[in-house]
């Protein structure tokens, strides 16, 4: 079902109302005559967009369904999210320890678990072994994802500094080939 001749038809109309606000008011009116029709539009486009279909009764509404992708809105939010937790974890020490280190770690366990059969809760000395691959220039590497490791608290004076970026390219890489 077309609705071309709807919206032709108001545009039209807003037109000739602001044509004859202008006439009648000057440029003010066209501005009001403009915000009002803007305002009506988007009244007139909530009874025109139809609405989503209603769940059957029984269905399990807990999560989201699998088979269908999430909305644009959320990949974005998603992503804006994970650029404030890196930018967070670059500048301080405890928001590094409280939500990137976490993730990396996790990571870290199940690459070493799928490709190595290693757990790295389990066995922390081969999962080292594993990440570093007896590479000295991993080792350092290692204390920033090290589950081991007690989480460093915040200085009294302020926060200590995050990852570093650099630090933090080669942790991503090397996940990434282990």
């Amino acid at each position: 079902m077309s609705r071309a001749p709807e919206l032709i038809i108001a545009a039209a109309a807003a037109t000739a109302a602001a044509v004859a606000g202008y006439a009648l008011a000057g440029p003010m009116a066209v501005a009001v005559v403009a915000m009002a029709g803007g305002a009506g539009g988007l009244v007139l486009l909530r009874f025109l967009v139809p609405s989503p279909p209603a769940a059957p009764p029984g269905e399990d509404l807990s999560g989201p369904d699998p088979a269908v992708p999430p909305p644009v809105l959320s990949s974005f939010t998603g992503t804006w999210r994970r650029q404030s937790r890196l930018a967070d974890a670059q500048a301080s020490r405890p928001a590094y320890e409280a939500g990137l280190r976490p993730q990396l770690e996790h990571l870290l366990a199940s690459r070493l678990a799928e490709r190595h059969g290693i757990s790295l809760y389990d066995d922390p000395a081969a999962a080292r072994q594993a990440f570093t691959g007896g590479q000295a220039g991993y080792d350092g590497l290692w204390s920033w994802i090290d589950p081991a490791r007690a989480a460093v608290p915040a200085d009294r004076d302020g926060d200590q500094p995050g990852i570093p970026f650099r630090t933090l390219s080669r942790i991503i890489d090397r996940l990434e080939r282990l």
